[in-house]
């Protein structure tokens, strides 16, 4: 059985800084039971009592990224198809994320087009 908490089986590097570039092959993965345990500890509530609704988030997010709709999710931004096609009966998805930076120089030199 899964262990409760955010960490799960070990400990959950920190997030990337605003301007730092991660590798996305030495990227770390955050599992299902560690992003319900997040949201409980976030939200104040049991494990048990989230995991439905994220379940059912994750279900629909990628029910709609299937059907090709650009995902406009504030605070995680905007999500698109850059690339689409089947291989070996699996569907391969390439998604472009657009977020909106955060730190004190956020709003510098930033164009407030959502269109891009």
């Amino acid at each position: 059985m899964a262990k409760n908490g955010p960490g799960g089986q070990g400990k959950r590097k920190g997030r990337a800084e605003a301007g730092d570039r991660p590798d996305p092959d030495n990227a770390t993965v955050l599992q299902k039971r560690q992003l319900v345990a997040l949201i409980a500890q976030r939200v104040g509530r049991r494990n048990a009592e989230v995991r439905e609704i994220v379940e059912a988030t994750l279900a629909e997010l990628g029910e709609a990224i299937s059907a090709g709709q650009t995902l406009a999710l504030p605070p995680l931004g905007r999500a698109r198809i850059s690339k689409q096609k089947d291989v070996s009966g699996s569907e391969v998805i390439v998604l472009r994320l657009r977020r909106r930076k955060s730190g004190p120089d956020a709003d510098a030199g930033h164009d407030h087009d959502e269109n891009d």
